[in-house]
């Protein structure tokens, strides 16, 4: 069992986010859903029932779809994490929008899947399922201060998340759930490196160094990131990627270099020896 995971950083905790109403909501806002698959816990109803909930505690939210359990977890406190730095670097951040760093609470939505059918878990699809609850979770309460993706280290403006999830799915939105990032070592080289595609079922890919430039780099990992999203793990370890005559890119799986403890699919640049020509340099010189 593979869960799809996020969180919602909030300015407080919000009774209007309540299971009912995030129900009704999701069913507003995706028609496209198999309305009878998408009910309340029966999970949730049996632990109402056995136990005497505190009215202070914050108690976890369920609902499920077809076999699919999602689930809300409130929780009054930050998550820790330098916020004001995730902010800086994600490309779904905007410059002039302030960090919400004063935040207070947030929610651990979470969705798997529960099934005995023998079939593997469509994590893709698991994901797009997680981002209708976001959406749908961000449109019930003004509390809501940015989403965030564990798994990618980025965050993404609220209202942003909402209309790209209206304007995107079904289809897969890596733009939200991969993070892309491209700078300079402290050596002054290019790298570039991918980080969420766990969640996706994927391996991130790392390009360690190269002579490209900024936005050649980004443009080389979101076509990765979105071919590997169409086809799934079909880029093999040693496999080549066409480059140019006098190079060519390999793809070595192995440890990260930003974190040793991940496995990723490294692109590194092998230079191919130039052909030499048979004609001498006073015949080409001529011609």
């Amino acid at each position: 069992m593979s869960a799809s995971l996020a969180m919602l950083l909030q300015s407080q905790l919000d009774p209007a986010l309540n299971a009912e109403s995030l129900l009704a909501q999701m069913r507003s806002d995706w028609p496209d859903l198999d309305q009878s698959l998408l009910r309340l816990s029966e999970a949730r109803a049996d632990d109402a029932q056995d136990k005497d909930a505190d009215e202070d505690d914050s108690p976890m939210l369920c609902l499920e779809y077809g076999d699919y359990l999602i689930a809300l977890m409130p929780i009054p406190v930050q998550i820790g994490d330098d916020i004001d730095q995730i902010c800086a670097h994600s490309r779904l951040w905007p410059d002039a929008e302030p960090a919400p760093v004063g935040y207070a609470a947030h929610t651990i939505v979470t969705v798997m899947r529960f099934s005995d059918d023998g079939q593997e878990t469509n994590l893709i699809a698991q994901a797009a399922l997680l981002s209708r609850v976001l959406a749908s979770a961000i449109a019930l309460s003004d509390s809501i201060r940015a989403v965030y993706f564990g798994s990618a280290n980025h965050v993404v403006l609220p209202g942003l998340f909402r209309e790209l999830t209206q304007a995107t799915l079904p289809e897969p939105m890596p733009i939200a759930w991969v993070a892309v990032n491209v700078g300079q070592n402290p050596e002054g080289v290019m790298t570039g490196h991918t980080r969420g595609m766990d969640m996706l079922g994927l391996m991130d890919v790392e390009i360690p160094e190269t002579q490209d430039s900024a936005e050649e780099v980004f443009g080389r990992l979101t076509s990765i990131v979105d071919y590997l999203i169409e086809n799934g793990m079909v880029i093999s370890d040693g496999d080549t990627l066409g480059a140019t005559a006098e190079e060519r890119i390999r793809v070595v799986y192995g440890p990260s270099a930003l974190d040793p403890e991940r496995q990723v699919m490294s692109l590194q640049t092998e230079k191919l020896p130039q052909a030499k020509s048979s004609r001498s340099w006073w015949s080409r010189l001529l011609n």
